[in-house]
């Protein structure tokens, strides 16, 4: 079966996508992204998900040559073409061909669609901390080169994924945020993160079923915490199991947030 993406004003066979090797998003590392989920057919918070990625480009001063609304067709145009009941669907911006190698210029602009699988909520997750702050956390940019170098390492241990600290203080994990349980209270970090939009769900239903704090945590309450899960688009609400040599119960909690998370969906 044939994949569609969009690339600068159409929507083409993925083989036929072609990017020119001078963009600065190639020599530079310099866009922005974003991602959603879509469920038999319906976009998950999409609303949300175009907010942010419109705070990330002006983060970047990176203006896309093409309105909201104009985006969101294409984005249901690929949602047509791209017949799966789970699709992902990634908006890119770049900061264009540079003459310089340097400076910004007109944006190119993509968006791919691929299924994929959700990680299954029983297998839990095992991670292991690494010392970092992710600069400009707050916009949503290509460069990861922080965790895909720890790729090997993370594969020595066994981990799943690495939970960043820095000065003491826990921030986020590579793609997702950071939730703590202690003492039937849900505890989330508040600076040097990324706001994630299912963190943003899970805040906005959360003390309707718990008591919530949003506040620094440092490493010694979460390898004291009761329950850990991270949350994000591919995850949806993920129980942490493990974390360095400290493990972790998937506790109640975590689960009444997970169903609670569902019905938002459906919304």
């Amino acid at each position: 079966m044939s994949e569609y993406v969009f690339l600068n004003g159409e929507i083409l066979e993925s083989k036929d996508a072609k990017l020119q090797i001078g963009d600065l998003a190639l020599l530079r590392g310099y866009g922005v992204f974003d991602y959603f989920r879509v469920i038999d057919g319906k976009p998950i918070f999409l609303e949300d998900y175009l907010d942010r990625f419109e705070r990330s480009l002006a983060g970047l001063q990176l203006i896309l040559p093409y309105h909201r609304e104009y985006l969101k067709e294409q984005i249901f145009e690929l949602i047509r073409l791209n017949t799966f009941p789970l699709l992902g669907i990634r908006l890119v911006c770049t900061g264009g061909f540079a003459h310089d190698a340097y400076t910004p210029t007109t944006p190119n602009a993509f968006m791919i669609a691929k299924p994929f699988n959700f990680h299954p909520y029983d297998q839990g997750l095992k991670l292991m901390t690494a010392e970092f702050q992710r600069e400009l956390h707050q916009i949503k940019s290509i460069n990861y080169l922080q965790p895909i170098s720890l790729l090997p390492k993370m594969k020595a241990f066994g981990a799943d994924d690495v939970i960043y600290f820095h000065n003491g203080l826990v921030s986020e994990s590579s793609r997702s945020n950071v939730f703590i349980i202690k003492n039937s209270v849900l505890i989330t970090p508040d600076t040097g993160i990324l706001e994630g939009i299912t963190r943003k769900k899970i805040l906005s239903f959360a003390s309707e079923i718990l008591p919530m704090e949003i506040k620094p945590i440092t490493i010694e309450e979460l390898y004291r915490a009761d329950e850990v899960f991270l949350s994000a688009s591919t995850k949806r609400i993920s129980p942490v199991t493990s974390i360095d040599e400290q493990n972790y119960e998937s506790g109640p909690w975590t689960k009444k947030l997970y169903d609670r998370l569902l019905e938002e969906e459906k919304k």
